[in-house]
C-alpha cells in the first residue's frame, strides 16, 4: 500500500518536473533526453503499479477463499459439537434412568431378602435386617440381648443357604 502511494508521489514530481521543463520554452537535446527518459520511467512505474495491483487483488481473492473455507469448516465443528452436547445429554438421561432401575432392583431385593426368615426363630428374626442394614453381628448381638456366636451362627447359616452375599 506504501509503495502505490510512493509511485503516485514520483509520478505526480515527474509530471510537475515536466511541466516545468516546457514552461522555460528551452528544448535542447538534453531537455529533450531528460524528457524521454521521464516519460519511459512514468510507464515503467505505471507497468509495475498495475503488476501491483493485480498481485494484491490476486492475494485478496486467495485470501478469501481460505476464509470461506474455514467458516464453513467452523459451521461444520458447531454443528458436530451442537450434536455431541445433544448425545451427552440423552446418554446423561439413559445413565440417570438405568440407575434408578438399578436403585428400585436393589431395594426390592433388600426387601424380598427380609421375607425369607419363616423358618428362623423369632429371637432370630430380625438379625437378618440389621446385618443387611449394615451392623456387625457384635452390634446386633447387644442390640437383640443374645450372645455374638448365637448371631454369627445365624448370619453363616443364612450365607451358606443363600440368603445373605458371602463376604
Amino acid at each position: 500500500m506504501i509503495e502505490i502511494w510512493l509511485s503516485a508521489l514520483t509520478v505526480i514530481v515527474l509530471l510537475l518536473l515536466l511541466r516545468f521543463l516546457k514552461g522555460n520554452g528551452e528544448r535542447t537535446t538534453q531537455g529533450a533526453a531528460a524528457e524521454e527518459k521521464l516519460h519511459t520511467l512514468i510507464t515503467e512505474f505505471e507497468q509495475e503499479n498495475k503488476e501491483l495491483v493485480r498481485s494484491i487483488a490476486q492475494v485478496k481473492r486467495m485470501t478469501d477463499m481460505e476464509l470461506a473455507g474455514v467458516k464453513e469448516e467452523l459451521a461444520s465443528l458447531r454443528q458436530k459439537v451442537s450434536e455431541l452436547e445433544k448425545q451427552n445429554e440423552e446418554l446423561a438421561q439413559k445413565v440417570t434412568a438405568a440407575q434408578h432401575v438399578a436403585g428400585d432392583l436393589l431395594h426390592e431385593k433388600a426387601a424380598s431378602s427380609l421375607l425369607f426368615p419363616h423358618f428362623l426363630k423369632d429371637d432370630y428374626k430380625d438379625i437378618p435386617r440389621l446385618y443387611f442394614g449394615g451392623m456387625s453381628p457384635h452390634d446386633i448381638a447387644r442390640k437383640l440381648g443374645i450372645g455374638d456366636g448365637e448371631v454369627e451362627m445365624v448370619i453363616q447359616m443364612l450365607k451358606k443357604q443363600g440368603f445373605l452375599a458371602a463376604n
